[in-house]
């Protein structure tokens, strides 16, 4: 399966439509703690992410990542809330929701 399609809606009912969004983001806990992870997807409600290890449902995160808006490269700061962790191969996938 292309990882494009992983991502396609395959008939689930969401109120935000997921986009691909590949990239390395800044994840900072709630404890001060800061690691790079990886996203997958995103939408105008949340975020999905790829880790090697699972964060605890209800979580407080702050994400940071760039996005490129009119050609211009724009820093986005945003908190979030853990609402899902599943384990997949080689690793978890994570459900956030932006606050």
């Amino acid at each position: 399966m292309k990882l494009k399609e992983k991502f396609m809606d395959h008939g689930e009912q969401r109120k935000h439509r997921r986009t691909l969004f590949e990239r390395e983001i800044l994840l900072g806990s709630v404890d001060g703690k800061k690691v790079v992870i990886k996203a997958n997807n995103i939408s105008t409600s949340g975020i999905g992410l790829f880790a090697d290890r699972p964060r605890t449902k209800g979580e407080l995160l702050r994400l940071t990542f760039d996005l490129i808006q009119n050609g211009k490269r724009r820093e986005i700061n945003v908190a979030g809330e853990v609402k899902h962790v599943q384990l997949v191969e080689h690793g978890y996938n994570i459900g956030v929701r932006f606050l």
